[in-house]
C-alpha cells in the first residue's frame, strides 16, 4: 500500500499546524521504510544521517555502560526521534532499537537542519517540541534520583493510561524486563512492585496492564511523589 508522506507528516506531533507547503517540502525530501523488529536504527556514538519520524511501532532508546544497560525512554507512533543530534551535528548518546516492526519516514539530517535554520514556522515548532522534551527529561531525572521503585512505577502507569479517570487497559511497549530497565530497577523488584499495586486495582497479564481506576492511581502517585520529594529535600538540607 502506498503511503502518503505529506498526510503522514502533517499528523505527527510537533509538525501539526505547519504550512502545507512546508510539510510537502519535507515529504519530498524524505524516504519511507519498513524496519523489522530487533533492528537497530542508530547506535550510540554514530552521527545522525537522518531524522526518523516514527509512523508505526515502538523503539527503545538504550544507554549502555560497562556494568549495565538502561532504557532511557520508549518512543511510540507519531513522534520524531531525537532531533538534537541532527541539529547540532553531534553523535547520538543512545542506541535506538526496534521493539516491534516499524514504519518510519526518514528525513535527511542535512536538509532538515537547513530548513530548521531558514523556515521560521519549523524553528518555532521544534522549539516547542524540544522544550516539552526537556521538561519530561527533567521530571524523569527527578523521579530517578528521589523516588523509590513503587513511586516510579505508579507514575509510569498513570502517564501511560489513555484516560485520567475510570478504567484503562494498555499494552507495554516492550517486555517487563524492558520496563524494569527503563525505571532503573531489577525485574525482581518490578514484580514485587506490581504485586503490591494489586491492592490499587492494577492487574497484569504478560505485557497487558489493566487499571480499575486511573484517578485513584493518580492520587496515590501524587501522595507518594510528594512524600518522596519532601524526604529528599529534608535529606539534602541535613547534608548542608
Amino acid at each position: 500500500m502506498t503511503i502518503d508522506k505529506t498526510n503522514t507528516l502533517a499528523g505527527i506531533v510537533g509538525l501539526t499546524g505547519l504550512p502545507h507547503a512546508l510539510i510537502t517540502k519535507l515529504a519530498d525530501l524524505s524516504g519511507i521504510q519498513r524496519i523489522g523488529k530487533g533492528s537497530t536504527l542508530f547506535r550510540e556514538g554514530e552521527r545522525a544521517h537522518f531524522v526518523y519520524v516514527l509512523v508505526e511501532g515502538h523503539i527503545s532508546l538504550i544507554s549502555e555502560t560497562a556494568h549495565n544497560e538502561t532504557i532511557a525512554d520508549f518512543i511510540g507512533p507519531g513522534e520524531i526521534v531525537l532531533v538534537p543530534p541532527a541539529l547540532l551535528e553531534l553523535p547520538y548518546m543512545v542506541t535506538a532499537n526496534a521493539m516491534t516492526d516499524l514504519l518510519v519516514v526518514m528525513i535527511p539530517a542535512r536538509d532538515f537542519r537547513q530548513m530548521a535554520e531558514t523556515e521560521l514556522t519549523l524553528a518555532v515548532a521544534l522549539n516547542r517540541m524540544l522544550a516539552g522534551h526537556w521538561r519530561l527529561l527533567l521530571r524523569q531525572l527527578t523521579q530517578t534520583k528521589s523516588w523509590d521503585a513503587d513511586a516510579r512505577l505508579v507514575q509510569y502507569l498513570f502517564d501511560s493510561a489513555a484516560a485520567k479517570e475510570g478504567a484503562a487497559s494498555f499494552r507495554l511497549p516492550g517486555t517487563k524486563q524492558d520496563l524494569a530497565a527503563h525505571l532503573g530497577i531489577t525485574p525482581a523488584t518490578l514484580s514485587r512492585c506490581l504485586k503490591r499495586l494489586e491492592k490499587l486495582g492494577v492487574k497484569t497479564k504478560k505485557t497487558q496492564i489493566q487499571i480499575e481506576d486511573v484517578a485513584r492511581l493518580g492520587r496515590h502517585s501524587n501522595r507518594i511523589g510528594h512524600a518522596e520529594t519532601k524526604q529528599s529535600a529534608y535529606a539534602q538540607g541535613n547534608m548542608q
